[in-house]
């Protein structure tokens, strides 16, 4: 199957409603369902067919039929009492005034960086272990969708009062989910057509760093968001051109270090 007829099959973007709600949630469900199965998809093509072969072969022990939507699954059981442990994973938070993260930011209860280094490390000793592969492929992607690596006096941009083309939103929602579903990322051409776009130099450049890099570009990111921030504006056309490339590449970036961390891991 064709990974435009594979994600057409369980693209979905979730409507936030109501400005309370918009400023006080709790959710951090990075790149919304859409972006976390794109990711998940885009690394599956990527991948060496040998590592292919094992995805398919872990998926089948799950409760679904394809990597994309398996990759969800890390924010469908966070709630539930036996997997509430991972709940601090999904992200990292930084003081206000600090321009860069490391492993000292992450607390006790461990954070997005050391569950991505202790999945690994569960995934390389046990490449049977289907819930390590979804927590690790989940918690990359959510490294990449900047505002996972924000503040944690305003809950990763979810205390940000902004509109969203006239309807009220945050910043968490709009990177989260509101951008990709303006762009078409819901549609499995414009998918496919990201997807295309991908070059050979982008993925060697890419794969040439690692986790605290990946966290530091999502830093850089989020601190210039916030410089842009003002309670209450509109976020229209302006912004998206201007961060339309920033989304997208950050899509590509999470798909191409997964696979790479996939192969590492999973290939013989």
């Amino acid at each position: 199957m064709t990974f435009a007829a594979r994600i057409s099959l369980f693209s979905a973007v979730f409507a936030l409603s109501g400005l309370v709600l918009m400023l006080f949630s709790t959710s951090t469900q990075a790149f919304g369902r859409a972006g976390h199965m794109m990711i998940c998809e885009m690394s599956y093509q990527l991948v060496q067919p040998a590592t292919r072969a094992k995805l398919d072969q872990l998926v089948s022990a799950t409760p679904y039929q394809n990597f994309g939507p398996a990759c969800v699954w890390p924010d469908e059981v966070r709630s539930q009492d036996e997997f509430s442990w991972s709940k601090p994973h999904h992200y990292i938070n930084l003081q206000r005034g600090e321009t860069v993260v490391s492993r000292s930011h992450c607390p006790e209860v461990g954070c997005v960086v050391s569950a991505i280094e202790d999945m690994q490390l569960r995934l390389g000793q046990n490449t049977d272990d289907w819930q390590a592969l979804l927590f690790l492929s989940h918690y990359i992607s959510d490294l990449h969708q900047p505002l996972h690596v924000s503040f944690a006096d305003d809950l990763g941009g979810n205390r940000t009062a902004v509109y969203f083309y006239g309807k009220p939103s945050n910043l968490h929602g709009v990177w989260d989910s509101n951008m990709l579903s303006k762009l078409g990322y819901d549609e499995p051409a414009k998918q496919q057509q990201l997807f295309a776009s991908l070059t050979a130099s982008q993925q060697q450049q890419w794969q040439q760093s690692n986790v605290m890099d990946w966290t530091n570009e999502s830093a850089t990111i989020t601190i210039g968001l916030y410089q842009d921030y003002r309670p209450g504006m509109l976020i229209d056309d302006n912004y998206l051109t201007q961060y339309q490339a920033v989304l997208e590449q950050r899509l590509l970036q999470a798909a191409v270090r997964l696979a790479a961390t996939l192969d590492t891991l999973l290939t013989p």
